[in-house]
């Protein structure tokens, strides 16, 4: 299936950044982004495990992921939490429909449920997570140039089409 390794290749940079980064790196506040590659890297991880979570319940709410402060703060951790992902994602076989529930009021409720599918959650999630790859990847360019990354790394795949057409 092509959504599983389009998954597993972004969740894959992921992981590839942190086999680099420095600890006290991981952690270091960016002044221009106001977060750390770990909060980044937290954030990606829980909207995956929501989805996981969600396949369980048939209810995905990624308002409320657990916001796990030794993913953030601890490399291995998130490196486990990683690995943990791409076998799940790898491992998995069905296209369940499922329900998001979403809130967009300040309070949190009410909720609106709209139907969806693992499916379509899996393409939300590698969008989402190639947007924070961008976020990182110009934090580490700034911040930590000893860590060396893949050219389309945080790239959407339609970007990466359309810069070869132009030069084609």
């Amino acid at each position: 299936m092509e959504l599983k390794l389009a998954s597993n290749t972004v969740i894959g940079q992921l992981k590839n950044v942190l086999d680099q980064i420095k600890q006290e790196d991981y952690i270091k506040i960016i002044p221009s982004h106001n977060a750390t590659v770990g909060q980044h890297a937290r954030h990606i991880i829980e909207f995956y495990s929501c989805l996981f979570g969600g396949i369980e319940t048939q209810t995905v709410n990624y308002d409320n992921r657990m916001r796990d402060h030794d993913i953030e703060t601890d490399i291995r951790t998130a490196k486990s939490r990683i690995g943990e992902i791409i076998t799940r994602i790898r491992n998995f076989h069905e296209d369940p429909l499922l329900d998001l529930e979403v809130s967009y009021n300040s309070a949190g409720a009410p909720k609106t449920v709209i139907k969806t599918s693992y499916s379509r959650e899996l393409v939300y999630n590698i969008e989402h997570t190639i947007h924070h790859l961008a976020i990182i990847k110009s934090a580490l360019q700034q911040y930590f140039p000893y860590i060396s990354l893949p050219e389309n790394f945080g790239v959407a795949n339609s970007t990466i089409r359309y810069r070869d057409q132009l030069t084609h």
